[in-house]
């Protein structure tokens, strides 16, 4: 459909509104600072708001207050409309299409196209004319007027809207200075330099890996998968609930917020404030979530890098934060945390969780290779190998059963949040020992798992955490599932074990160099039968991309 159509159809459905000197204007208080209004077609400057209204219709075929009328739209929808419209004719489509489909869904458009851009702060002079001049299917049909009970409903609108504008133009004030401050501090973008790869005149463009692993949790999808994990939730809930005396009063920081749950709980449990960060656009639905639970004096949302922020205190008492990854370390959201507590935490300030432990045992099940890995090779009689991702190079996440799991676990790293350094969260290698707890025909893999530990103060060990969840395979399913690093016996000497027979071996973890999110485990190990020769030793590197 053309976008005459779209305006064509429009105007049948709902008459333009008329931009007189009527009543409904005179309500508009004026704000204390000096308003200037910035044509959509960005050549001119209006100081009052009635006129931006008439240019917008007369020159773009916008009109903003029809378009409120008929598609019902409240604070978030008119967001999106006026930064869409600004970007479209931007980029040249004078007349833009303005149909709801266009620029409601999604969360694109929450984010100002133009910069301190006062009609964003006028949501809700636009929202009140527009209630004013909407044609009322509530009226009453013998006299026409409106009953007492639609008008008094009307008001507990009005009054909700005016409520919910003034909250998100404080918020967006707050962003615009951030930014603004971010940028001074950072001072101009570095120049690109011309290398042998740019002889055609072009910059290789490198990828942004932070861009693609925030992105990643822009979405509702994957923090409902972690909002119904009830082991990790109801495990953050319980030590807070559980502990009040110790949010009483105090200063939080919510490291990665993703939806605010966890800064929800804090201000519940009487938290004073609450800093929530998140670098993704989830954040814009934290701000909501917060708002409408009531919490926006208590809670207040940050867009942005922690590492890139200046917090609006100087320390905190408390840092709260999810941040484990698959095999713990995967994503490296810990670094972010450490970088946090340095920065950020008073020197008798609390770190939730408290501890942290990564696990390995063995593996060996011939039920699981043939799900994961035979299928493929004859799929009713065909060769679909090709389907097959790589088993032997990747780590597989996905739930093993206990009866997989030939072996107890052994610590490979503990993890005690308030002292530990960045640097020990890479290693070349840890030692360990599994015993076999029945014979082994052939060792098949490792599987690697995490504990996670609260403890009330900074000085108790793991041992005096009265709340604590495990991922492993034992346990409780959570979304974090586990770790599972298959052993190619094509390159590895297959090794079977006796009951009570030792594999001893060493684990390291490092960061990818192109992508440090990335995480490569290489494991090394030999059997107590293999003889001390080098070559015995069998060793296999899996990544995490």
């Amino acid at each position: 459909m053309s976008t005459s159509d779209h305006q064509s159809e429009s105007d049948d459905a709902l008459e333009p509104t008329t931009l007189d000197d009527g009543d409904e204007w005179k309500d508009i208080e004026p704000e204390d600072f000096s308003t200037s209004f910035v044509s959509f077609g960005g050549n001119t400057r209006f100081s009052d708001l009635k006129d931006f209204l008439q240019d917008a219709k007369k020159n773009h075929g916008v009109d903003l207050l029809a378009l409120t009328i008929r598609h019902g739209l409240e604070t978030y929808g008119m967001i999106k409309l006026i930064n869409y419209v600004r970007e479209q004719v931007s980029q040249g489509p004078f007349r833009p299409d303005v149909s709801p489909e266009t620029f409601l869904e999604g969360d694109r458009y929450m984010k100002p196209f133009m910069d301190d851009d006062a009609l964003l702060y006028s949501i809700d002079d636009i929202l009140d004319v527009a209630n004013q001049t909407a044609p009322s299917s509530a009226k009453d049909s013998s006299n026409g007027r409106m009953s007492d009970e639609d008008v008094q409903e009307l008001i507990k609108q009005n009054h909700q809207l005016r409520e919910q504008v003034k909250y998100y133009r404080n918020a967006y004030q707050e962003a615009y200075l951030e930014n603004l401050d971010l940028k001074e501090r950072k001072g101009p973008e570095p120049k690109e330099h011309s290398t042998d790869h740019a002889c055609n005149g072009k910059q290789p463009k490198r990828k942004d890996h932070d861009t693609h692993y925030f992105s990643s949790y822009d979405h509702s999808d994957i923090h409902e998968t972690m909002l119904r994990d009830s082991v990790r939730t109801d495990a953050y809930r319980d030590f807070i609930y559980e502990n009040k005396n110790l949010f009483a009063g105090k200063v939080v920081l919510d490291v990665g917020c993703g939806s605010g749950i966890l800064s929800l709980f804090c201000a519940k449990a009487g938290a004073a404030k609450v800093i929530a960060v998140d670098n993704s656009s989830i954040i814009n639905k934290a701000r909501e979530i917060v708002f409408v639970n009531g919490l926006s004096d208590k809670i207040q949302c940050l867009s942005g890098k922690i590492e890139e922020l200046i917090l609006p205190v100087k320390q905190v008492d408390i840092i709260v934060s999810e941040w484990m990854g698959y095999c713990l370390m995967y994503e490296a959201m810990l670094d972010s945390v450490l970088w946090a507590r340095n920065h950020y935490l008073a020197p008798d300030g609390l770190m939730i969780p408290s501890h942290a432990t990564l696990r390995l045992s063995l593996f060996a099940d011939d039920d699981e290779i043939a799900d994961k890995v035979t299928y493929w090779s004859s799929v009713y009689g065909f060769d679909m190998s090709c389907m097959l991702a790589r088993p032997y190079e990747e780590v597989d996440i996905r739930t093993v059963k206990p009866k997989a799991v030939p072996s107890r676990s052994e610590i490979i790293l503990q993890l005690p949040l308030h002292t530990i350094t960045k640097d020990e969260l890479t290693f070349s290698g840890v030692d360990f020992v599994l015993e076999a707890e029945r014979d082994i025909e052939e060792l098949q893999g490792f599987v690697i798992h995490f504990d996670i530990a609260f403890a009330a103060k900074r000085e108790h060990d793991i041992q005096e955490a009265k709340v604590t969840f495990s991922t492993g395979p034992s346990g409780r399913e959570t979304h974090w599932q586990q770790a599972l690093a298959l052993i190619d016996t094509s390159t590895a000497k297959a090794a079977s074990l006796k009951k009570g027979e030792q594999l001893r071996g060493s684990l390291g973890l490092r960061k990818g160099d192109e992508n440090s999110r990335d995480l490569e485990v290489t494991i090394n190990w030999r059997t107590e039968s293999d003889t001390a020769d080098s070559e015995s030793t069998s060793q296999q590197s899996w990544w995490m991309h």
